[in-house]
């Protein structure tokens, strides 16, 4: 059988995850998403890592694609578009926690505060929560 878009070359978890998320600009999207309360397209661009304007908006055309970002148009500017988590998007937080953590502990560069990482390390279910709440509580805000 020959592959094309609606064919599934595997059914592992794994490339259903690295399928969608799979490069660093996505994670990046809703890390900024969840943790600065980025909504709009010029914040994304602003973040210091720098992305490409043709990157993001592929990568966000890719996310509202696949059920993890919504857009709808900005009520102060009605030719702008703001951006969501979708419930299934904000079910990523214990990964990029989880992601987070590893980072901490394996890379000396990678700063983290010993606060951060004795939460992390301790009361990981209640930092999810915090994250999640707090990302609902900015998403009302604008």
């Amino acid at each position: 059988m020959k592959p094309n878009k609606t064919y599934k070359m595997t059914i592992c978890p794994m490339t259903y995850v690295l399928d969608i998320l799979g490069d660093k600009w996505t994670f990046l999207i809703i890390r900024d998403m969840l943790f600065k309360g980025c909504c709009r397209y010029k914040q994304f661009i602003e973040s210091e890592e720098g992305v490409a304007t043709n990157i993001l908006a592929d990568r966000l055309k890719k996310l509202t694609k696949h059920g993890l970002i919504t857009q709808c148009k900005d009520p102060d500017n009605g030719r702008q578009k703001l951006y969501h988590l979708t419930d299934k998007g904000i079910d990523l937080t214990p990964t990029i926690l989880h992601m987070i953590k590893w980072s901490g502990q394996y890379d000396k560069e990678t700063y983290l505060s010993d606060d951060i990482m004795h939460h992390l390390e301790n009361n990981f279910e209640k930092s999810i929560e915090y994250v999640k709440a707090n990302y609902k509580a900015s998403c009302h805000a604008n």
